[in-house]
């Protein structure tokens, strides 16, 4: 087993700070804030079953956790954009005594108990009058776990990967169920009744009758104003930011493989040492529970890949999966 604890502190970060047009510039770059990064890393090696007639079963298990958290930022500012997106909506942010990326945007108005505020002129949501924290795309932990069997010139490898929590926006997700065209949302005829009070959409608080309680929301609204309401207040196309945010949880057959490698008896007279065929799959299936089943959406798929801005999926294309033969000959 090999074990590893971190700690690590960065200081003086390079970072792009808005500041008034009126200046002749848009940003400034300069070094300021700090962020923490603590963790576990942790690798472990079993051999199950190792047999005098070459039956060899290895498993590797790699585990990692990383709490990340942002200390300090520019003096004067409360928090800063990762980076600007299209249009506005959800955004990437850098704000102190949180994770690295969180997302903010637009959240449906809610009273001081968490309830949802309904409009009484529709009977649908409204946005709230403030944006807030919607996810955080950081996940809990990541594990990977590689079985290996060999037997007299086989192996046998299959790599497993979960992934728990790390939100995604996603609006693939968004459109499939807005435009119902999924079996996720295949009910779409029936009335429904929003469960929340009513509100004020002007000041985002709840009215109350005469005596003073707050009033439950009673209205019928059609299912697909549910998921497509032009004016905004649904639970899919046009709706507040939050309810296009999923938790990202994953478990993946992220490879399988299995190879041949002549014996040496064989090779004898010809000019190899080694010759060896091996067949490859990857991205075999996957699982991702916290995601609507019919969309078939991959959480691992990303809009702006390998960079400091995870967690935000613009309509990007679909994970592959892939096969593949490998031929290896040593002279």
């Amino acid at each position: 087993m090999d074990f590893t604890y971190y700690y690590r502190e960065t200081s003086d970060q390079i970072v792009n700070v808005s500041v008034p047009e009126t200046s002749g510039f848009q940003q400034l770059v300069t070094n300021a804030g700090s962020i923490e990064n603590k963790g576990v890393e942790v690798g472990l090696n079993l051999v199950p079953i190792q047999l005098n007639n070459s039956l060899r079963w290895e498993i590797y298990t790699a585990f990692t956790r990383n709490r990340g958290k942002v200390l300090e930022i520019p003096e004067g500012l409360e928090r800063f954009n990762v980076r600007n997106l299209f249009g506005g909506g959800v955004t990437p942010v850098i704000e102190p005594g949180q994770p690295y990326g969180i997302l903010r945007g637009s959240v449906s108005a809610r009273d001081d108990e968490g309830n949802l505020l309904i409009d009484p002129s529709s009977g649908m949501l409204f946005e709230a009058l403030e944006q807030a924290k919607i996810g955080d795309p950081n996940p809990d932990f990541l594990l990977g776990v590689t079985n290996t069997i060999s037997f007299k010139g086989f192996t046998l490898r299959a790599l497993i990967d979960y992934r728990q929590g790390g939100d995604i926006y996603t609006t693939t997700v968004e459109r499939l169920l807005g435009r119902g065209v999924t079996k996720d949302t295949e009910d779409r005829d029936a009335s429904r009744i929003v469960p929340g009070f009513l509100g004020d959409p002007n000041t985002g608080l709840p009215l109350l009758d005469e005596d003073g309680n707050k009033i439950p929301n009673t209205i019928q609204v059609s299912t697909n104003d549910l998921y497509f309401q032009n004016g905004g207040g649904s639970f899919g196309i046009n709706a507040e930011d939050e309810w296009t945010v999923y938790d990202g949880t994953t478990i993946r057959l992220r490879e399988a493989s299995i190879g041949y490698t002549l014996p040496q008896s064989t090779l004898e007279n010809l000019p190899f040492g080694r010759v060896s065929i091996t067949i490859t799959g990857r991205n075999l299936w996957y699982n991702a529970p916290n995601i609507p089943k019919y969309t078939n959406f991959d959480p691992e798929v990303n809009g702006f890949g390998s960079t400091n801005t995870q967690g935000i999926e613009y309509a990007s294309a679909p994970t592959t999966r892939r096969y593949g033969i490998n031929l290896s000959v040593t002279f």
